[in-house]
């Protein structure tokens, strides 16, 4: 006589095992996308913060309450750094930290676009030391715009499975960062520019639009990837035809 309970139990390790699969793939369908365009876009926010801190010291204004807050994001910058090494634990880091500096690079002047119109707000309103304020903003626009992007991704594959996507990947997010990197923004503003809107400002919301459209697009980050694949042919033996072809491996 066949056994009730062992079928049963049979049919739900099988179960277990398909949704295992499933969740698998789609987390490594998603990690695809995710390191190249989140690691890029982490990098240029956190590059802008860093650029900003010392333009802040070379012009008096880290005082005590904007130097904790801005110690505090690069100490929870550096704490995802950490955690993004322990990921790529493969010996694709370098691989990985190659693409999304060629890809940062190429992004700098749509940054540095985004800068200028920052700059230019801030100038017709007669505040001094718009060149400091206007990297503030910038570090602060490129910070929240890496967490959007995080939110977009995790929203886009999160109804495809019933695993918690947020807390697989929650540690690259620079929740943090963000967060103290907003008090810096905020205790600035309060303090020198009160009448300046750059929220409502079209030019500015242009740059961020164009900044958004050069990783949807995915061309910027297929460059990088081949430059960087290039730059470490050690791993190109894993690397499939068709990855060959998208970044364009077949011609040197």
């Amino acid at each position: 006589m066949i056994s009730i309970n062992s079928t049963s139990e049979s049919i739900r390790t099988a179960l277990y095992r398909q949704q295992k699969d499933d969740a698998d793939r789609i987390v490594n369908e998603m990690s695809e996308h995710f390191w190249p365009m989140i690691g890029t876009a982490n990098q240029m926010a956190f590059q802008a913060i860093d650029d900003a801190v010392e333009m802040m010291k070379e012009a008096g204004m880290l005082r005590e309450m904007e130097k904790v807050h801005a110690l505090k994001a690069i100490v929870e910058y550096h704490r995802y750094e950490f955690a993004a090494y322990q990921h790529f634990n493969d010996g694709r880091y370098a691989l990985w930290q190659d693409l999304i500096g060629r890809a940062a690079e190429k992004m700098e002047p749509d940054v540095v676009k985004l800068y200028c119109s920052i700059k230019t707000v801030i100038d017709r309103h007669g505040v001094r030391q718009s060149d400091v304020l206007a990297q503030i903003q910038t570090g602060l626009a490129l910070v929240t715009l890496a967490t959007m992007m995080f939110d977009g991704l995790v929203n886009l594959y999160q109804p495809r499975t019933m695993i918690n996507v947020t807390d697989r990947f929650k540690a690259y997010r620079l929740t943090s960062v963000e967060r103290h990197w907003r008090e810096v923004g905020e205790i600035t503003g309060r303090r020198v520019m009160q009448d300046v809107n750059l929220r409502d400002d079209p030019t500015c919301q242009l740059g961020v639009r164009v900044i958004l459209e050069r990783f949807t697009s995915a061309d910027i980050l297929n460059e990088a990837a081949g430059e960087a694949l290039r730059l470490n042919p050690e791993v190109l033996k894993y690397v499939t035809d068709e990855e060959r072809e998208r970044y364009n491996l077949n011609n040197g």
